[in-house]
Parts: structure tokens; sequence; C-alpha cells
């Protein structure tokens, strides 16, 4: 009997690229395959290959505006695959399948707790204020314009895989990187170098999502039934800036990440930057290092 298998599930942040892709496939005998979208997703555009069932999700943004900031919103559509197989009997016959493939959209952020070089010093993130200044990479000390915060019961975080921390333990990055176990949301960037990323991608560093790092040694999803609360922290630019002793990306709101937000939300942040362009115009700016898709991330195991 044939049988659907392979990726169900997918993750989008709203940064670019902005799409979540995956592969399925059949497991038995089928003679013909024909994969078509049977229910488009709510929130975004599905497509799919009819001879391969490579599936393609793009997040449909003008339905993102009412989206809260900061929480994790899930999408999904159906396909369909229908053909001949070769059944039990040896008999020739027809089939005709379903699947859920299930997306989730989320923010980056850090959990409480984590400590982050400010001016003063290391400082718990839940202690920082809009004016306090942290140290970026780049540019120094540098005021934080917005921070924005979101608790996660157990059951929250039992019902929902995706929200859970990714925990990087002291030392997975290099000596004293980070300096103690460091969690953050699935889809926050940490910046990762090395020859190989200059081999690979032409820079001397990159930036990751955590969860595309679970398969390096030390790095993976924190599974505990402890509850999580996640600090997103804006600054005038994408910045890098320096938590528990790593190095990680300050919360990015490029054209595209600007549609997760809801109405409330840009009407302040249009208040604390009115002379930064909104959805319609340019965004905030570039990323601050080369962002890394998954494959990309993959490479570097």
């Amino acid at each position: 009997m044939v049988s659907i298998v392979g990726t169900t599930t997918g993750f989008v942040t709203g940064d670019p690229p902005n799409v979540a892709t995956g592969d399925l496939g059949l497991d038995g005998f089928p003679l013909s395959q024909n994969w078509t979208i049977s229910q488009q997703p709510l929130l975004g555009v599905a497509s799919i290959d009819p001879n391969t069932g490579e599936w393609t999700y793009t997040v449909n943004q003008s339905d993102f505006d009412d989206i809260p900031f900061g929480d994790i919103v899930t999408d999904t559509f159906t396909v369909q695959v229908t053909g001949l197989e070769i059944d039990s009997s040896l008999n020739i016959a027809p089939y005709n399948l379903t699947q859920v493939i299930t997306i989730t959209l989320e923010g980056v952020c850090f959990t409480a707790g984590t400590l982050i070089q400010a001016e003063s010093g290391s400082r718990m993130i839940e202690t920082l204020n809009v004016g306090d200044k942290v140290m970026t990479v780049d540019r120094g000390l540098q005021p934080i314009r917005w921070v924005e915060s979101s608790a996660l019961s157990p059951d929250r975080l039992r019902d929902n895989p995706a929200m859970r921390p990714v925990r990087i333990k002291a030392g997975s990055l290099g000596a004293g990187r980070p300096e103690r176990d460091l969690l953050v949301s699935q889809q926050h960037r940490i910046l990762v170098s090395g020859p190989k990323v200059e081999l690979l991608f032409g820079a001397p560093d990159a930036l990751v999502a955590a969860k595309h790092l679970c398969s390096w040694p030390g790095i993976a999803i924190d599974t505990s039934d402890d509850p999580v609360e996640y600090f997103h922290i804006l600054l005038d630019n994408h910045e890098i800036l320096t938590a528990e002793g790593a190095l990680a990306e300050s919360l990015y709101l490029g054209e595209e990440s600007l549609y997760t937000l809801s109405s409330d939300a840009l009407q302040e942040l249009a208040a604390i930057f009115p002379d930064t362009a909104m959805p319609n115009g340019l965004g905030f700016g570039r990323a601050a290092r080369l962002i890394l898709r998954e494959f990309e991330a993959r490479a570097l195991a």
C-alpha cells in the first residue's frame, strides 16, 4: 500500500528569503504520481512539483498585518497525490492520498537570564530598558530603542515544539563561546566564522539560525519542562551582540519582517523611528552579516 513520506513541516521567520521548502515522496510500489495542492494556506501561497513532490510555501505578507509581534503562528496547507500502484495482490489499482503540511512562523529572541554585554558590563537581558546601551561588534555602544518580551508556559511549549529554545552549551562554538549555556529561539541567528565559512561563502563570518546548528556537538533543542520567556532587543540597525560570550544578532526588522508586526506595534515603531521607512518603503536597512539558508548551513556541519 502506498503512503506519503518526507517533509511535512516548515519554518518561516518573515526575513528573506521568506519561504519554506520541503520534499515529499511515496513509500510502496507506485507506478505513477501526480502531486497537487488541494487546500491552500491562509497566510501564504503553496506550490508543489507535480512529478517530484517538492513543495514551497511563500508568506502572503498582506495577511500578516494583524499578527501580534513576538507571537508564533502556524499555517497549514494540504497536498494531494494520485496515481496507480501495484497492490498487495499484484493488481494495478488507483490511489488517492492527502497530507497536511504545517508551517511555523516565528520571531527571533533571547531567553530571560541571558547575559548581554552592555555599557556597565554584563547585564541580564530582562534588566535592560529602552535607552540602555549595549555593546555591538561593528558600532560599539548602541542605545536600545525597543524591548519586547513574551512568556511561554510548559503546556504551550509541549503543544508547540517549534517554540522550544535551542540550548547552545558552553564552549560549543569555541573556547569561551558561549561562556555559559545560551538559550535562544530556534530562528535566532548566531554568528559563526572560520576557514570553512570563507571557503564556501567568501565571507569571514555568517549568521546561521540556531536550529540549523543542532547537528553540531553541544547544540540541541531544549526539551525540559521549564517555562521560557523570550526577549527581543531592537537597535537603530541590525547588529551583532555579545550574549554569554557568544556573538548573536539583535532583532532584525527587514522589509519583510515588518509585516509580522501588529498595527499597534507598527505605530509604536513609527513614533520611535520617524525617519525610517515602514512596510511600503525600504524597511530597517541591511542585515549585519551574510545570512545562510538551511541548506547552506548544513554544508558547515
